[in-house]
C-alpha cells in the first residue's frame, strides 16, 4: 500500500461508472444524443424550406361590359403562397401617364382601396380606352417582407384574342423530408374580371384540375421537364418547367456523411455537455457532504480517489456515447449499403473520447479548487463557452489585427497551430487529419491540418490535453485533501 499512490481505483472508479450510468441526467443526455444521430441521418438538411408564407400582389386589366357599356378595369389580388385571400389590406392606385414625366416613378396617386374578404380589389378606369397610360397597384412599404407592386395596361390585351391572363405563375422547389420537392402555382384571371375557374390545366398533356373560387391554382410537379398548359374558351397559354431531382435524406449519402455533418455541427458542443453534467459534483458533493473523509479513512488513496472518480465518470459517458455511435452507424451503413470509411469512425470515436476525458478532468479540476458545487458548475460553464465559442474568434482576430491575410498559407498554418490550444480545436483537428477526401466538400465545422499539421503533433497536444489537467487534479486535490 506504501508503494502504490493509486490503491483504491478500481473500487471507487466502479462506483462513480455505476452511480453515473443509473444516473437520470446522463439518460436524458444520451437520450439527446440518440435523437442527433437520428436527426443528422434523417432530417437535419431536410428542414422545409417552403414554409415562408408572405403575401404577394398581382394586378390585372379587365374590359367588362355592363348594361351596354364597356368598362375598363383594373383589379388587384392580395393572397399569400398558397392562395389564401387577403382582407382589408390597404391597395394604392397610381396612374402611370406616359406622355407626362411623373413626379414619383410609381405615378400619380389616384386612389386608395381596401381588399375585400376574397382579396380582390377593383378600380374602374371609366368606359374610354386609356391608352398610354398603365395602372399601378401597392401595398406595403418596401423595406417590409410584405410588400406588392404591380401594374396592368390595356393596350396589349386590347388587341388580342385572349380570353384570360395568368399571373404570379411560379415554379419552386424546396428540400422536405423526403428530399427536393417541386411545385407550380398561378393566379388566372378572364378577360371581364373574374376568377378564371373554368379553365383547364394540363400537365404534359393530362388534365389536371382547375382554379379554386378566386382563380388560384397550385400542384406538385415530378421531377423532369414538364409542359404545363392553361386553356379557357379557345385560348390557351403554355409554360415550360423543370423540376430538379431531391436530394434525399442525409443517411442515402452514407455513414461518412451522417458523421461529417454530425462532428461537425454538433457533437463538439454536446459532449462536454454531457461531460460537465456528469463530473461537475463529483468533489465537490463529497466535500459538501463529508463523505470524503469517509472515502480516506478506508484503503484507499487521494490518488486513487481522483483516478476512481475520473475512470468511473469517464467511462459511465464512453460506454453509451461509443454504443450510440456505432448503433447509428449500423443502422446507416444497413440502410444505405454505404459503410463508413474504417480511420474515419475511428478517428470520430477516438476523438470524441478525447473531448469527453478532457471535460470530465477540466470539471475534477474545478470541483476540486471550488467551495461549492455551484461554483463547479459556474467554472464549467465558463470553460465551455470560451472554447466553443470565445478561443478560435479570438486567435483568429489577433492573426488578423497583426497582419495576417486569412487566404494566406502562412496565416493558416499559424491559426492551426494556435488551434492546438484548445480542446474544443484540437478536436476538429483530430477529425480533420481523418475525413474522407469525398467529404472535403461537406465538412463545415471540420478544421482541415493536412498539409500544415502532422497528424503526430496533433496526437501529441491531445495526449498533452489529457495528461496536464490531470496532473494539475492530482496536485489540487492532494492539498485540499490534505487541508
Amino acid at each position: 500500500m506504501t508503494g502504490n499512490p493509486f490503491v483504491g481505483t478500481a473500487r471507487i472508479g466502479w462506483m462513480e461508472f455505476w452511480s453515473h450510468l443509473k444516473s437520470p441526467r446522463l439518460l436524458v443526455l444520451v437520450v439527446l444524443l440518440a435523437l442527433l444521430m437520428f436527426a443528422v441521418s434523417y432530417g437535419m438538411t431536410q428542414t422545409p424550406t417552403g414554409l415562408s408564407n408572405y403575401t404577394s400582389l398581382s394586378v390585372y386589366p379587365a374590359v367588362r361590359n355592363e348594361s351596354g357599356v364597356i368598362h375598363y378595369l383594373v383589379i388587384g389580388w392580395v393572397a399569400d403562397a398558397r392562395g389564401v385571400p387577403s382582407a382589408a389590406v390597404t391597395i394604392s392606385v397610381y396612374l402611370q401617364d406616359y406622355t407626362i414625366p411623373p413626379s414619383d416613378a410609381r405615378g400619380t396617386l389616384i386612389a386608395t382601396l381596401q381588399t375585400n374578404a376574397s382579396g380582390f380589389v377593383l378600380y374602374d378606369t371609366g368606359t374610354t380606352l386609356p391608352e398610354n397610360r398603365s395602372y399601378a397597384m401597392e401595398y406595403g412599404s418596401t423595406n417590409s417582407p410584405n410588400y406588392g407592386f404591380g401594374s396592368a395596361g390595356f393596350s396589349l390585351p386590347g388587341t388580342t384574342n385572349a380570353t384570360f391572363t395568368v399571373g404570379r405563375f411560379s415554379s419552386s422547389t424546396f428540400s422536405g423530408p423526403y428530399g427536393g420537392e417541386s411545385s407550380i402555382s398561378f393566379h388566372a384571371m378572364t378577360m371581364d374580371g373574374y376568377p378564371a375557374t373554368a379553365a383547364d390545366v394540363y400537365l404534359d398533356g393530362n388534365l389536371s384540375g382547375h382554379p379554386d373560387a378566386n382563380g388560384f391554382y397550385s400542384m406538385p410537379i415530378p421531377d423532369g421537364d414538364h409542359l404545363v398548359n392553361i386553356s379557357y374558351d379557345g385560348y390557351q397559354q403554355t409554360y415550360p418547367i423543370s423540376a430538379s431531382p431531391g436530394g434525399g435524406p442525409v443517411f442515402e449519402n452514407g455513414a461518412d456523411q451522417v458523421l461529417i455533418n454530425l462532428v461537425g455541427t454538433f457533437m463538439g458542443l454536446v459532449l462536454p455537455i454531457m461531460a460537465i453534467a456528469v463530473s461537475f459534483d463529483a468533489i465537490a458533493r463529497e466535500r459538501a457532504q463529508g463523505s470524503l473523509e469517509l472515502l480516506l479513512a478506508r484503503r484507499v488513496r487521494r490518488d486513487g480517489i481522483l483516478m476512481g472518480k475520473f475512470l468511473g465518470a469517464f467511462a459511465a459517458i464512453a460506454v453509451p456515447v461509443v454504443g450510440v455511435l456505432l448503433a447509428g452507424i449500423a443502422v446507416v451503413t444497413s440502410v444505405s449499403g454505404r459503410p463508413p470509411t474504417a480511420t474515419f469512425a475511428i478517428a470520430v470515436l477516438g476523438a470524441s473520447l478525447f473531448l469527453v476525458a478532457v471535460y470530465v478532468l477540466l470539471m475534477l479540476l474545478f470541483s476540486a479548487l471550488a467551495k461549492s458545487v455551484g461554483t463547479a458548475v459556474v467554472f464549467g460553464v465558463v470553460t465551455w463557452l470560451f472554447f466553443n465559442l470565445v478561443f478560435s474568434f479570438i486567435a483568429s482576430f489577433l492573426l488578423i489585427t497583426s497582419g495576417g491575410y486569412y487566404f494566406s498559407s502562412s496565416y493558416y498554418s499559424t491559426l492551426l497551430t494556435a488551434y492546438l490550444f484548445g480542446p474544443n480545436t484540437v478536436y476538429q483537428l483530430l477529425l480533420g487529419a481523418a475525413v474522407p477526401a469525398a467529404g472535403g466538400g461537406f465538412g463545415y465545422g471540420i478544421v482541415i491540418p493536412t498539409g500544415y499539421l502532422s497528424v503526430g503533433v496533433i496526437l501529441l497536444a491531445a495526449v498533452l490535453w489529457i495528461a496536464i489537467p490531470l496532473v494539475l487534479t492530482l496536485i489540487v486535490f492532494r492539498k485540499k485533501a490534505e487541508s
